[in-house]
């Protein structure tokens, strides 16, 4: 059995005598009770079953249980009288601040606040504040207004009930105590101090007893080292002996809960034999640890003893930020206008909703739909009407999305069809806080919400939690006010962020506490870590609200060095009281500045033996062996009776810079997922380019008709033919809806165009006799559809034209394995042959034609004077047959071995890194060649 965390003997004539025993929190009053519980169950003598219980509360606890007592009594001190709650008092602030017409002023509310009652804290008022400085009058002003609220609706806050109940104790309605020990306070307010004063002619202070404890200083290069270090050294002494208490105090745990959990976690699983031991079992829900929800520890097994190692992180966290309260609260939001892309996913995704009963491949359908949209956010009824299944279309994958699927996808889509008519017609409403209450519970029930899944302890809790946080909800009716969705919503979510998830666990060997949370508490081993100059004690702090020199002059919090001080050495000296050894260390780096140890442990001595065997510089799952199993497979061969594939001129691009980049694009139909844009994407804007060229010369129909054109009839032709463009395209492009992008876009595109213009006005006198006409080629049984952007007719020649928006080389299309085959492609797929092909670059400033032709069609041709560019051209034809044709038969024979040919181009496909394996060639080689000497030598053996 563990020993206590608490040295009883302390308390045991306090208990036995029936004192009353105040402590700074609640979690140290449990730990007494708790240890009392153990010794009295273990003791022989005691023979009881059940025993009285210590009256041992925290001074909150017992304050807020004599204000009770008061108004169980219904004495003329409280009569009529309520405690502010926390979210009243948050909405009586905004309203005190509102009227001064500050900018964000939600801002000013928590300052506020805490300003408030830290004076009170210290019985002073706003009045008794000095100064005429802006902040200090407005801070007069809004109490003013806060108290009048107050007043008005016969609320008080909590450090003023604290004053009516030490007005009780001096006039008799409440009984004064014998005695009252107090143990754990490193400073008390004066207006605690007072009241306890006045419950007690006789207050006695317990301390813990010093002892010759042994107190080591350790140096790490960092606070990660530093923090690896602690987490290494406790798993190993929890390994070795896990009948122990061990502490790890993290002085800012809250700030860095998600590194402490992490870290922690792979220590126990650095030491634990067992393959399914040591993992964190309660910290779900925090952001960047997949699967969290929690905050009640970390588990491990102890392969060799069998004896199951646990360990207790003391910081809660946000209620709002648990799993399924998370997921609660995104739901209720996505009826609040429009919402991100990323919480609608949530949606589809979440165990929590109806979704999860819906097959993966309608949601990931469904999830492709929502980005094929280009859009940041969705409203309700856009979402409903993207992801609606319609049944006049097949679904991308037709076996997983048949009848019964589709129907069940409606049904878990009419609670939202409801709610987008309920949207329409009274989600603007006023409605009290109650009906706001019941429509979310009706809301969520109706989206599935929590699932179907038989919900874990975890969970339970968290429901249970939320039920309470509901019910907090709707007693903010006694505001007295009606409220829209967006209001609402708003408490709701402030209320889910000030409740704190504290799961119920079993207790541990090892304990996880903040600074202050671990005074007070009995270990045999502790290590205190980042006790750095700058962090220990902890820095002034003033605050804004209020005159330093008044703050100095009370002795308020944060106010003074000297008083920082002396709460850090009495925490230090607690600590070294109740450890059988304490360890404390500073990281000597943080980032590039310097740290040095705080000046309250340079006097300890520093640790010179190894406190951790074989320490790791990283996470133990960086040292792990190569685990993936290497199989040899040969992709099968391309059969059109078999399989259909779609990608064009792009096939045989692929396939040239990748061959298993092709195979898994064009077979296996990989594609990257889209991610909305701002403005216009570069495909846009290609597209956009093509469709005005395409009106143009639809018209235009030849270079003859462009060179008759005056100049202000060219700029007129243009400018209407943009314009006409960009309004049809404004519907599907709802960044062009808007007046003041359309017309950059008009400016661009007409300044650009005009460029180029001026570049087709140089050439031989053309006539366009294709645009964007289809045409098709064949290598075998692989048949590659093709669409030409313009075909010129030059003479009795024919000029291919690709237009490009980014800059091209001609070098692209050459060498047996041409990176960019599209105009090749075009070329033999011409009929008749065409003469020449050439990429239109219409970039700003790099305005040309780069290609080539059998009679030097371009200006940009480079050619000797003596050469035969027919017998060239010729040559040319013949060598891209023979290069496309042996790419072709790559990809007919399931050629799809994993070798780049181009570095760059294959940069842009790392959306394919998850299937394509390439970057682990050299782990991969290493292995096949281990696999071979392996091998080797058991056949050498065997002979």
């Amino acid at each position: 059995m563990l020993p206590a965390l608490i040295n009883i003997s302390l308390f045991r004539d306090a208990i036995e005598r029936d004192c009353l025993i105040l402590t700074p929190n609640q979690r140290l009053a449990a730990k007494i009770i708790q240890a009392w519980g153990e010794q009295i169950s273990d003791d022989p003598k005691q023979s009881c079953a059940a025993w009285k219980q210590p009256r041992v509360y925290s001074v909150d606890h017992w304050l807020r249980a004599c204000w009770d007592e008061l108004q169980d009594q219904n004495h003329e001190l409280v009569r009529g009288l309520a405690i502010v709650g926390t979210q009243q008092s948050r909405y009586y602030w905004e309203r005190a601040i509102a009227d001064d017409g500050l900018e964000q002023p939600v801002n000013f509310v928590k300052l506020a606040g805490d300003t408030l009652k830290t004076l009170e804290s210290w019985n002073l008022s706003a009045e008794q504040v000095p100064g005429e400085n802006p902040s200090v009058e407005y801070f007069k002003r809004w109490c003013g207004r806060f108290d009048e609220l107050l007043r008005r609706n016969k609320l008080l806050t909590t450090q003023r009930s604290w004053q009516l109940v030490k007005q009780g104790f001096n006039c008799a309605a409440l009984p004064a105590e014998a005695e009252i020990m107090v143990y754990g306070f490193q400073s008390t307010p004066p207006l605690q101090a007072a009241l306890i004063t006045s419950a007690s002619n006789q207050v006695t202070s317990l301390d813990s007893l010093s002892g010759d404890n042994e107190v080591l200083r350790i140096e790490a290069e960092d606070s990660q080292q530093e923090l690896r270090l602690a987490a290494s050294w406790a798993a190993q002494q929890l390994k070795a002996n896990p009948e122990q208490r061990i502490g790890i105090v993290v002085p800012e745990l809250n700030n860095s809960l998600q590194r402490v959990a992490r870290v922690v976690n792979e220590a126990l699983n650095s030491v634990s034999d067992n393959k399914s031991a040591a993992g964190l079992e309660g910290l779900e829900g925090l952001e960047g640890l997949e699967g969290l929800e929690g905050l009640e520890g970390l588990e491990g097994l102890d392969s060799t003893e069998g004896t199951e190692v646990i360990a207790n992180i003391s910081a809660g966290t946000a209620l709002r930020d648990t799993p399924m309260v998370n997921s609660a609260l995104l739901m209720i939001g996505l009826l609040k206008d429009k919402r991100p892309l990323s919480e609608w996913l949530h949606l589809l995704y979440s165990p929590y909703s109806a979704f999860d009963q819906l097959p993966l491949s309608f949601r990931a359908d469904s999830e492709i739909l929502l980005r094929k949209r280009n859009r940041f956010d969705f409203s309700l009824s856009q979402f409903i009407t993207a992801v609606t299944p319609k049944p006049k279309h097949k679904p991308v994958i037709e076996v997983d999305l048949a009848a019964e699927p589709q129907g069940e996808a409606n049904a878990a889509l009419k609670p939202l069809r409801a709610l987008r008519d309920y949207e329409r017609r009274q989600i603007n409403s006023q409605q009290s806080f109650t009906a706001w209450g019941d429509f979310f519970v009706t809301y969520l029930t109706d989206l599935g919400w929590p699932g179907k899944r038989t919900v874990n302890s975890l969970e339970y809790q968290q429901r249970q939690h939320w039920n309470r946080l509901l019910e907090q909800f709707t007693g903010l009716d006694n505001l007295g006010i009606e409220v829209g969705l967006s209001t609402a919503f708003k408490h709701l979510q402030q209320l889910a962020q000030d409740s704190v998830f504290h799961p119920q666990t079993a207790d541990a060997p090892l304990q996880i506490l903040g600074l202050l949370e671990g005074s007070g508490l009995r270990f045999d081993q502790l290590w205190i870590v980042d006790m750095h100059s700058m962090n220990f004690p902890a820095s002034v702090s003033i605050n804004q609200l209020l005159p330093a020199e008044f703050q100095r002059l009370h002795q308020m919090p944060h106010s003074l060095p000297e008083r920082e001080l002396e709460i850090a050495n009495k925490l230090l000296q607690e600590y070294k009281n109740n450890s059988g050894r304490l360890i404390v260390s500073y990281p000597k780096m943080r980032g590039e500045e310097q740290l040095d140890p705080s000046p309250l442990i340079t006097d300890i001595a520093l640790g010179k033996e190894q406190l951790v065997k074989n320490p790791q510089a990283h996470p133990p799952w960086l040292y792990q062996d190569y685990q993936c199993q290497l199989l040899a497979d040969q992709a099968p061969p391309y059969s059109p009776k078999v399989e259909t594939i779609r990608g064009g001129s792009n096939l045989l691009k692929n396939q040239s810079i990748c061959p298993f980049n092709a195979f898994v694009t064009h077979r296996l139909k990989a594609e990257a997922l889209e991610e909305p844009t701002q403005g216009l994407s570069a495909m846009d804007r290609g597209s956009l380019l093509h469709e005005i060229l395409f009106r143009l010369w639809g018209i235009w129909k030849s270079s003859a008709t462009l060179q008759s054109l005056t100049d202000t009839q060219l700029e007129q032709q243009l400018a209407t033919t943009i314009e006409e463009t960009l309004r049809e395209w404004a519907p599907q492009h709802p960044i062009l809806r808007g007046d003041r992008f359309r017309g950059l876009e008009q400016q661009r595109l007409e300044k650009l165009l005009a460029q180029w213009l001026e570049e087709e006005k140089l050439r031989p006198p053309f006539e366009v006799v294709e645009l964007e006409s289809k045409n098709r080629v064949q290598f075998g049984d692989l048949e590659i559809n093709l669409r030409l952007d313009r075909v010129d007719k030059i003479g009795d020649k024919l000029l291919i034209i690709d237009y490009k928006s980014g800059a091209v080389k001609e070098s692209s299309w050459s060498g047996s394995r041409p990176v960019d085959p599209q105009l090749p492609l075009y070329v033999l797929a011409s009929n008749p042959r065409a003469n020449g092909c050439a990429f239109a670059q219409i970039k700003g400033g790099k305005i040309k034609f780069v290609g080539s032709t059998d009679s030097k069609f371009l200006a940009s041709e480079k050619a000797a004077a003596d050469a035969d560019l027919s017998q060239q051209w010729a040559e040319q034809i013949d060598a891209w047959q023979n290069a496309l044709n042996n790419l072709a038969d790559e990809f007919v024979r399931g050629h799809a071995n994993v070798e780049v040919y181009d570095q760059t181009q294959f940069g842009y496909q790392d959306y394919l890194l998850p299937l394509n394996r390439w970057s682990e060639e050299a782990d991969i080689n290493a292995e096949v060649a281990g696999s071979i000497s392996s091998n080797a030598g058991t056949t050498g053996a065997l002979n």
